[in-house]
């Protein structure tokens, strides 16, 4: 007897507790219509409602309804009303055959405080069709091409607007070409004699300052490069690409270059000796190496008989 009373009691509580669960949670599927032509969006929405205490675990909607085809999933909507959370969740949905369709159910996991419980969604149907036909009509002709009166009016007018439009561009084609031509024939190349560029060059290089910061080397392969960059564009020989008794053969060659042979002896020697030697030079070579090559450019500058004229008018 009080075997079956306490039976009794437990199954109270039991049922109880669960009607308790079913009460926290209540959910609510539903579809914008429960008819649908192949390839529509059936819209399937979920209301879920539970105390503020409650967490909603959200299954993946998608994979739960796998007999459908899922394209998107809408913003959700959660609202406050009465002490209650309303929770509203959207997802579009398609079907691409001709059928009556079951929505599965699958249930929704929630947190309450430090217990678990689920929440289950009933299943729906829905109706997907084809287009309907009706048989009674009679199937109708393909129709012929629409004809459309020409306007012969219109069509001379579009030709002579084209026709202006052509001749116009041809016009300023013409007039911005003989503008172009005039312009460039205007301007001429400035070319920077050769004993400029070396003398610019020369003075950037004794700013720089290097053999007074120890880059002894940097120096003298700088203002080598400097005097035979020089020597190629005013002699015309391949002065970068040659030794220096190569140089000094090509200079002896050319009254100019004559001029300076013995002080170009001096300057590739020096130069030599700290490429092939290792030769640590004097602060008064290096000085001594920068007058010479002033004195190689200065001495063999060739300054055209125009500008010879200028200075002297001056």
């Amino acid at each position: 007897m009080v075997k079956s009373a306490y039976l009794s009691i437990l199954l109270f509580l039991i049922l109880f507790a669960h009607g308790t669960d079913a009460q926290q949670v209540s959910v609510r599927a539903t579809t914008d219509t429960s008819d649908y032509k192949i390839g529509d969006y059936i819209k399937y929405q979920l209301e879920i409602i539970h105390s503020p205490d409650i967490k909603i675990l959200m299954p993946s909607v998608k994979d739960s309804l796998k007999n459908l085809e899922f394209i998107d999933t809408l913003s959700a909507a959660i609202n406050k009303v009465d002490n209650k959370i309303i929770e509203k969740r959207g997802y579009l949905f398609s079907y691409y055959d001709s059928a009556r369709v079951t929505i599965p159910s699958f249930r929704i996991k929630y947190v309450a405080g430090k217990d678990t419980g689920f929440a289950a969604v009933d299943s729906l149907v829905v109706n997907v069709h084809s287009l309907k036909i009706d048989p009674e009509k009679d199937i109708r002709d393909v129709k012929s091409p629409v004809t459309i009166p020409l306007d012969w009016v219109m069509i001379l007018l579009i030709i002579l607007v084209v026709l202006v439009v052509l001749a116009l561009a041809y016009i300023v084609y013409r007039y911005w070409k003989k503008k172009k031509g005039m312009t460039e024939e205007k301007v001429e190349t400035v070319k920077i004699p050769p004993h400029e560029k070396a003398l610019a060059s020369l003075k950037e290089l004794e700013a720089k300052k290097l053999w007074q910061q120890g880059l002894i080397k940097d120096y003298h392969s700088e203002i080598t490069e400097i005097i035979r960059q020089y020597f190629e564009e005013r002699f015309g020989f391949n002065a970068l690409e040659q030794t220096s008794s190569e140089i000094i053969d090509e200079l002896k060659k050319n009254d100019d270059g004559g001029k300076i042979v013995d002080t170009a002896e001096r300057f590739f020697s020096n130069a030599d000796l700290v490429k092939f030697a290792k030769f640590e030079p004097l602060p008064e070579v290096n000085e001594e190496m920068m007058k010479q090559a002033y004195e190689i450019v200065e001495r063999t500058a060739y300054i055209p008989q125009k500008e010879v004229e200028a200075e002297e008018n001056v």
